[in-house]
């Protein structure tokens, strides 16, 4: 009963959506009601995505509780855990709710000044991944990886002042500058929607999955 419950109400919920996109404002003289309630139902799901933040925030304590109790490996992060989320929901509070020039300074103090910069050091983190990745990705082992090193290279220089001096000397359409705009803005963006076009209808077919409730990770037990 509580699987069909389910299905049931994310089927309707997925119709009245693809209902209210499809039809017409007007159908045979009469109006479309379902653009009536869009509003509505968009609000009673934001009151679902705010209950689901809470159930996720609820999951996540129960676990580094879990952790903090049998004093599992790395118990003490889980206790950092709860301390940033108590000190930011408290920083939160004040500085919307008692906004005083103490409440702003310690919000300041936990988001600018410490969360932000760490937000930084992830992504750096990431960029340097990413080059190693890059660097094993174009070695020149076959012809694919060929011409993705002599891409790279054309669009290094082609940022540079560098490569306008390396090649001031040829016609303006063979200038590095010129060649690395036209990788940028003609190739690479062909490249980007096509890729974008297969994100897109595979983000179709999974939507379709999950309304119809084909999904094996519906699946309850």
């Amino acid at each position: 009963m509580r699987q069909r419950t389910i299905k049931s109400i994310t089927f309707i919920a997925g119709l009245y959506y693809f209902l209210e996109f499809v039809l017409p404002s007007e159908i045979a003289g009469h109006k479309n009601y379902l653009s009536d309630w869009i509003v509505p139902v968009g609000q009673f799901f934001i009151i679902l995505w705010a209950f689901a933040k809470g159930l996720g925030a609820l999951n996540l304590s129960i676990t580094h509780s879990r952790n903090i109790r049998r004093r599992k490996p790395g118990w003490a992060y889980s206790l950092v855990f709860f301390i940033a989320m108590i000190a930011m929901m408290v920083a939160c509070y004040l500085n919307t709710y008692h906004p005083t020039p103490a409440a702003k300074s310690f919000y300041n103090l936990l988001f600018i000044r410490m969360y932000m910069p760490l937000g930084a050091t992830i992504f750096s983190l990431l960029a340097l991944y990413m080059a190693s990745a890059a660097y094993r990705a174009m070695k020149v082992r076959t012809l694919e990886g060929a011409v993705m090193m002599v891409a790279a290279i054309i669009i290094m220089l082609g940022q540079v002042p560098v490569g306008l001096w390396l090649t001031a000397s040829l016609p303006t359409q063979l200038q590095l500058p010129r060649v690395a705009s036209w990788l940028l803005w003609i190739a690479n963006t062909a490249a980007y929607r096509a890729v974008m076009f297969g994100i897109a209808i595979g983000a179709i077919a999974m939507a379709l999955r999950v309304w119809l409730s084909l999904e094996r990770g519906m699946e309850l037990k």
